[in-house]
């Protein structure tokens, strides 16, 4: 017969992790143009208003950053795409 030892850390009951906040899906500011897309084309797919309510917020302060032509597109995607839908 043998007498095992053991540590004291083991035969104390563990607490359960607490849980993490959600990580925010928006990136620091200013951001691309190009990385602005993606985020319409993922609020349009995904059907997420905040998202793309945030985006068109960053717009209209220009905290987007890239050639004047891909910033010009940009905007006039979103305002297709923030358009009241009709009745």
């Amino acid at each position: 017969m043998t007498i095992e030892f053991w540590p004291r850390r083991l035969l104390k009951p563990r607490t359960p992790p607490k849980p993490k906040p959600p990580r925010a899906r928006r990136p620091k500011l200013p951001i691309r143009a190009g990385q602005a897309h993606q985020k319409l084309s993922q609020a349009i797919i995904c059907g997420d208003h905040a998202l793309a309510s945030w985006l068109d917020l960053v717009v209209k302060q220009d905290l987007v950053i890239g050639p004047p032509e891909a910033v010009k597109e940009l905007r006039e995607r979103l305002d297709a795409a923030m358009e009241p839908l009709p009745a």
